[in-house]
């Protein structure tokens, strides 16, 4: 992996682009990496529920427009979004105007306090995970602690864990499936 860019793609896109800024160049390649991956998901999990979606900001003719809008329209210190914020001023409450942006989490958190706690006792905290001696076994068992016992918020870090010793256990160990998430999930997951 020495020999591979991890920025590379991204590079490409802002050396390629011909926009004047540096907003602008770094906008044109967040749009052909980061937002195209993006939409690619939304696309995915709304048609895996049947809802059809629509993103009515990526209207081409809106984006063309916003993109051809000076800097300062844009972007003022670390206010994004600013002439979108400023047009629905009196429209939305002042509250949701200036709050941080928020994705779709998903409450990983309290599933591993609830339904899915035994998934962190067989793959985060399990004899197969600890013989890897990848991570220190007391630090891992007191994040899982910490967090069942609602000591501490660890579920981001718990679904590193988990999906790391999935991916070992498909990858590294050769198993096309992992019996004991079906078993545990009481769902068909596959690995």
């Amino acid at each position: 992996m020495g020999a591979v860019d991890p920025y590379g793609v991204v590079a490409e896109f802002l050396e390629g682009s011909d926009a004047h800024t540096l907003l602008d160049r770094l906008l044109y390649a967040d749009s052909k990496t980061y937002l195209h991956e993006l939409l690619m998901k939304q696309d995915q999990m709304s048609m895996a529920a049947s809802v059809e979606s629509r993103v009515p900001f990526l209207d081409h003719p809106l984006v063309e427009f916003v993109a051809g809008l000076p800097d300062r329209l844009k972007l003022r210190g670390f206010t994004t979004k600013r002439i979108l914020r400023e047009s629905m001023k009196g429209v939305l409450p002042p509250s949701i105007l200036a709050r941080r942006k928020m994705g779709f989490p998903v409450p990983v958190g309290s599933w591993f306090r609830g339904r899915w706690r035994d998934l962190l006792t067989e793959f985060v905290l399990g004899d197969r995970a600890r013989e890897r001696g990848i991570f220190d076994a007391d630090e891992v068992g007191r994040l899982v602690g910490e967090h069942v016992a609602g000591r501490a918020e660890h579920g981001a870090r718990l679904w590193a864990l988990l999906n790391f010793e999935l991916w070992q256990r498909r990858f590294l160990d050769g198993e096309d499936e992992v019996p004991a998430v079906r078993r545990l999930s009481g769902a068909g997951v596959r690995s």
